[in-house]
C-alpha cells in the first residue's frame, strides 16, 4: 500500500515508453499514459500524507 502510487506512475512511464520503441504510439496510447501518470502522482500524496498524519497522531 505505501508504494502504489510510486508503481503506478512506472506504469504510467511503461505506458509511454513501450510503444515509443515499438513504433505504434497513438493518442489513446499517450492519453492512457498521461492519466496514470497523474493518477500516480495523486495517489501518491494522499498516501504520503496519510503516512505522515499517522506518524505524527502516534507521537
Amino acid at each position: 500500500m505505501k508504494y502504489t502510487g510510486i508503481i503506478i506512475v512506472l506504469l504510467g512511464a511503461l505506458a509511454l515508453i513501450v510503444p515509443s520503441f515499438a513504433n505504434f504510439e497513438s493518442n489513446t496510447t499517450l492519453v492512457i499514459a498521461m492519466i496514470l501518470l497523474i493518477a500516480g502522482a495523486i495517489v501518491h500524496i494522499f498516501v504520503t500524507r496519510k503516512g505522515i498524519d499517522k506518524d505524527t497522531a502516534t507521537k
